[in-house]
Parts: C-alpha cells; sequence; structure tokens
C-alpha cells in the first residue's frame, strides 16, 4: 500500500506538547485531504491525544529528555496513518486487549490502566504495535465533510 507522509514530529516528553502537536497534525490533514467532518475529526483528536499522552507517560515515565517521534499520512486510499514511537520499554499490547476483554465481563473488575489504549482500538480500523511495545502504527478511515444542502 502506497503511502504519502505529510506530517512528521520529533517532540520532548512533556504534556505541554500534546496539545500543539494534535493542532498542528489535524490542521496539516485538513490541508491535505480537504474538509473533514466533525466526527472524524473528534476520533482523530482523541485518538492523538490518547497515544501522545500514553508514550509520554507510560513509555517514557514522563522523562523530558526523551522523545516521541510522530508521523502522520494519507494512504493511496485516502485513509489517515499515524505512528507513534516512544524511547520507552514497551508493553505488551495483546495482553492488555485481553485483560480488558475479560474485565469487561465484570464491571467491577475493568481495569484503570490501559484504557486509553482500548478508546483508540475502538475508533481505528487498524492498529499494529511492534515487538517491543514503543511504537503503535494506526490506520483510521476518513470522510470529507459532505457540502451543506442548499433549501429552495
Amino acid at each position: 500500500m502506497k503511502r504519502r507522509c505529510i506530517y512528521s514530529s520529533n517532540i520532548s516528553s512533556e504534556l505541554s506538547n500534546v496539545r500543539f502537536v494534535v493542532g498542528e497534525l489535524i490542521n496539516c490533514l485538513q490541508h491535505n485531504c480537504g474538509e473533514l467532518c466533525e466526527e472524524v475529526l473528534f476520533d482523530l483528536k482523541v485518538i492523538l491525544n490518547e497515544v501522545l499522552i500514553n508514550a509520554i507517560l507510560h513509555g517514557n515515565r514522563g522523562d523530558e529528555s526523551k522523545r516521541v517521534k510522530i508521523d502522520a499520512g494519507i494512504t493511496e486510499k485516502g485513509d489517515v496513518f499515524l505512528v507513534i514511537e516512544d524511547e520507552g520499554t514497551g508493553y505488551d499490547f495483546d495482553e492488555i486487549c485481553a485483560k480488558h476483554k475479560s474485565a469487561a465481563a465484570n464491571l467491577d473488575d475493568i481495569i484503570e490502566s490501559g484504557r486509553g489504549i482500548m478508546i483508540v482500538k475502538g475508533l481505528c480500523d487498524k492498529i499494529k504495535v511492534n515487538k517491543k511495545g514503543n511504537k503503535i502504527a494506526i490506520l483510521k478511515s476518513i470522510e470529507k465533510s459532505q457540502p451543506a444542502a442548499k433549501h429552495v
């Protein structure tokens, strides 16, 4: 699958960088993809916030000397891809998913840690995490806003 990178950044692990990166990346996507529907914009903002905060707090353990690399772009089908990588030791994505799946049967057992990644999983079309667990690749289908209907 061919893809075109339209955004790349490498930020320090400071939570204050998240808002700026999310805004910058959304603006870049809209510039390259045209107007996106509100639902897709909301989903992308949630996805980016969750993944970046996880990378900073859990991956890099808030160590401001460590970096988070962000790449984003568009596939030949017009979907958005996001790749976020931290410098941490990683985690087992499949294990987190399994814990949440079993906890879902009993609301009292819901695990607080890992909820963000489950939210992201629910909003994306495809997620891949590298074996080390410090790099996530996300694919999200996007829809362009429909032009407003003219009333006669």
